[in-house]
């Protein structure tokens, strides 16, 4: 049996089989687990960044260096603004000194998330990008 299939998690439908899954929930979630397994199974580069943008969880850098990430090549953006936050992602992408891009940016549509398509499409580094308000709270 492999990995994913040990963690991967069922909604329950409910006793009543009426009840809504909060789909978005399940999307960060699964996520969330796929950003471990890329760490416990990527090659960490020397010469390349991890770069955490936003507004991400405290436990975050301690989890990261856990994993095995050199404390000093963890990068950490603190923005004030979402466009602030869009541009050092976009940057952090296109710059391709980053090994691993991680956001937590509000959730955006149109133009916006085209760009960081484009961006996320142009660059080398594995990217993930979480919504602000959701994070979840159990570590792994």
């Amino acid at each position: 049996m492999n990995y994913s299939t040990l963690t991967r998690r069922f909604a329950h439908p409910g006793i009543w089989g009426h009840e809504t899954i909060n789909d978005s929930n399940v999307r960060e979630h699964n996520l969330y687990q796929q950003l471990w397994v890329t760490l416990s199974t990527m090659r960490k580069r020397d010469d390349q960044w991890v770069t955490v943008i936003g507004k991400a969880p405290k436990t975050l850098i301690a989890q990261l260096i856990a994993a095995g990430i050199r404390p000093d090549r963890i990068r950490r953006v603190n923005t004030s603004d979402q466009t602030t936050a869009l541009w050092a992602t976009e940057q952090a992408l296109l710059i391709n000194n980053s090994q691993l891009v991680i956001a937590w940016l509000k959730p955006c549509e149109g133009r916006e998330r085209q760009r960081l398509q484009l961006a996320a499409k142009a660059s080398q580094a594995i990217s993930f990008i979480f919504n602000q308000s959701q994070y979840p709270s159990a570590v792994h």
